[in-house]
């Protein structure tokens, strides 16, 4: 009968996962399958105990990588607009003008307001959806 106990233990696991949203706890209640799995077989409480240590060892490692892999995936997704040649559109004032990038209209603000009006541009930095350029 031991087995229905580390069958509860593991679904409260999982359900207190439902208010944190890390996914440890997730990783926690689904192994606590290895030590149901050996009380089911008549194992003793030290070969669940470990059944469930390695268990949960192995769950969190899992864990940490698929989020380590999701992290640096998400940064390498992110386009390097840096550097990048823009063909601007029309000056609005001194300072601001409209620009065309990848193939749609930004919002544009010179570096420094002394440089030159031009008809094309280069990326210094993109700040709030707005891309500031130098035009040298």
């Amino acid at each position: 009968m031991n087995f229905i106990l580390w069958i509860v233990f593991g679904i409260l696991l999982m359900l207190i996962e439902l208010a944190t949203g890390t996914f440890y706890l997730l990783a926690i209640g689904s192994a606590f399958i290895y030590p149901t799995i050996a009380s089911y077989n008549g194992e003793t409480t030290n070969i669940q105990i470990a059944a469930l240590g390695s268990g949960i060892l192995i769950h969190v490692l899992i864990v940490f990588i698929l989020k380590k892999l999701r992290t640096s995936n998400r940064d390498s997704d992110i386009p390097t607009d840096v550097g990048q040649t823009v063909e601007v559109i029309e000056w609005l004032d001194e300072g601001t003008a409209r620009v065309m990038y990848r193939g749609k209209e930004w919002p544009a603000d010179k570096a420094e307001i002394e440089m030159p009006d031009a008809d094309h541009g280069i990326i210094k930095v993109v700040q709030y959806g707005r891309l500031i350029i130098t035009t040298e």
